[in-house]
């Protein structure tokens, strides 16, 4: 495969070219020199083997030439997974499904206005990471955040009442849930809130207020009319009407726009608040405060990618113009001597590349044996691969010794990549991820603290490594009991090509041939399980730093 096919069309036309240059070169020499006299006298003037001389550049100039026009083509054989960055900012989109956004004082109805107007926001956001929320008496991520505005598009489309089956409606609850999201990037972020605003135990102004302090701003769109309107209630398939929402006391219920708390939370959180208009003019002004907002640098994806080799026939060019240099043209016994001096500059250039080689095979060797779980045998070409100033045989080496529960070696291997100043940050804060997580399995729970503490300082922006800090310190402080025998942990390591600088790891197993491999995220639940049965009292979800009780509904008589 080639990047620039075009330029192979030319290669032939050129090489040819350059061999009839030579050719008519040769032609009118041999005519000046019949012109100067007898061409046998000439030839005794003539340093021997000059023609022969002039041979071999032709055919060097040539070959060089075709090679040239190949690696401009742009070979490319090999696949990798490369990571996308991008500059984009964070917004999520959090719409309520309740059985009140079904009224229609808006039509067709709350909902589907809703729907539409975001719809049209969505298209107003390229590049930007877009989430959707759906919410009622609880919240859920129904998309998390993506720049794939289709599929927000597809997933926003498929909304309905009773995506989230629990009623009511919980504003309090959706603004936390994107907050607690939202607090991990950096650059602006932003929530956009559709709703009619009747929120009945959740706090929202509290919610708003945390959402601020996270750096989140608040964007609500108020779908409804103050004057409100009855819930119709339908048949299924059919949509008949059969009646309208009753409360307990057998009155019909009627709801209505709570514009007052909208605005309240919209101005706490440094945001704006609008009335949902026909026109729809609000979607305009939200996007262009949006746009106004810092925009942060982050990983937007993920891609496969073919490897330039362009540098195989370059260095094959390079290497026939520099042996056209040392063709001789005075003696016969320095011609003969060519081939020689030729042979013994490929010797000289090919020892290291050879060695290099040899040794970046080795590193794939080793990691296809590692994605076969032949961990023996891949801790061993690992070995050979290993060179200087390339951490990453070392690094998957140490998780291979990890897959054995060889936690000392282990340990000893990421110690050394952590303290090692030459390399990258994103190397080191990986590598003391992964120290931590042996000391942990070797129950040395302070030294554990101390290393995922790094991990932190090196990478503040690591959720994983800020969690782990905390189970650690939680288990320094209460040790939970003797683990019994039970599966080895399984790390994640990172599926992308060695070539590639050393970046967090992605997806599980085949392994990475690059040093990048963080130990999976199963030790540190099984080990908050742990002592959250020893406690007996903290049933919080294990992969939050300061983990925030989920709001349980209620009963009141508000279920709409």
């Amino acid at each position: 495969m080639f990047r620039n096919p075009i330029y192979l069309l030319w290669m032939l036309p050129a090489a040819s070219a350059v061999f009839l240059l030579h050719f008519w070169a040769d032609a009118r020499r041999r005519k000046i020199t019949a012109r100067l006299g007898d061409p046998a006298t000439i030839a005794r003037l003539v340093p021997e083997g000059a023609a022969q001389s002039r041979r071999i550049q032709t055919w060097l100039q040539t070959a060089a030439t075709a090679l040239l026009f190949a690696a401009l083509a742009g070979p490319q054989w090999g696949v990798e997974l490369t990571t996308t960055r991008s500059d984009a900012r964070q917004v999520f989109i959090a719409v309520d499904t309740s059985l009140s956004m079904t009224a229609e004082d808006v039509p067709p109805s709350r909902l589907e206005k809703a729907k539409r107007e975001l719809s049209l926001l969505l298209d107003s956001l390229p590049g930007d990471r877009v989430g959707v929320i759906a919410f009622a008496g609880n919240a859920g991520i129904l998309c998390p955040l993506t720049t794939d505005i289709a599929a927000a598009k597809q997933i926003l489309a498929s909304l309905s009442v009773g995506s989230i089956p629990e009623p009511g409606t919980a504003i309090g609850s959706a603004v936390r849930l994107a907050a607690s999201v939202l607090q991990r990037y950096p650059g602006g972020k932003a929530l956009v809130l559709l709703t009619d605003g009747e929120d009945h135990h959740t706090d929202p102004l509290g919610a708003a207020a945390e959402a601020a302090a996270a750096g989140v701003r608040i964007y609500a769109i108020g779908i409804g009319t103050p004057e409100g309107n009855p819930l119709p209630i339908k048949e299924d398939g059919s949509g008949a009407l059969t009646g309208y929402k009753k409360d307990r006391k057998g009155q019909t219920v009627i709801s209505r726009l709570g514009e007052k708390s909208l605005m309240d939370m919209a101005a706490s959180a440094g945001g704006a608040y609008w009335r949902a208009s026909p026109s729809e003019d609000e979607i305009a002004e939200i996007a262009h405060q949006i746009e106004n907002l810092e925009k942060s640098q982050g990983v937007s994806g993920t891609a496969n990618q073919y490897k330039n080799r362009f540098i195989f026939p370059l260095a094959a060019a390079l290497l026939l113009l520099l042996a056209d240099l040392l063709v001789p043209w005075s003696q016969s016994r320095r011609l003969k001597s060519a081939p020689t001096t030729l042979l013994l500059l490929l010797l000289l250039c090919l020892p290291g590349s050879a060695r290099a080689a040899s040794r970046e095979s080795a590193l794939r060797s080793g990691n296809k044996l590692y994605g076969e779980r032949r961990y023996q045998e891949a801790l061993g070409r690992y070995r050979d691969a290993r060179r200087p100033a390339d951490p990453r045989p070392e690094f998957n080496a140490g998780d291979a010794l990890y897959r054995l529960e060889d936690y000392d070696s282990a340990a000893q291997g990421f110690q050394r990549l952590g303290e090692d100043p030459r390399l990258p940050d994103a190397t080191r804060s990986h590598a003391f991820y992964n120290l931590g997580n042996a000391l942990v399995q070797k129950q040395d729970y302070a030294g554990a603290v101390a290393a995922f503490r790094k991990a932190v300082i090196l990478s503040p922006s690591d959720p994983d490594a800020r969690h782990n800090l905390a189970v650690a310190l939680r288990m320094l402080q209460d040790p939970p009991p003797p683990k019994k025998q039970c599966d080895k942990p399984k790390p994640k390591p990172d599926d992308k090509d060695k070539n590639n600088d050393p970046q967090k790891p992605g997806q599980p197993p085949p392994p990475a041939s690059r040093p990048q491999d963080r130990m999976s995220k199963d030790d540190a639940e099984r080990i908050m399980r742990s002592v959250a049965e020893k406690e007996k009292t903290d049933k919080k979800q294990p992969h939050n730093l300061v983990p925030r009780p989920q709001q349980k509904s209620r009963p009141n008589e508000e279920d709409w």
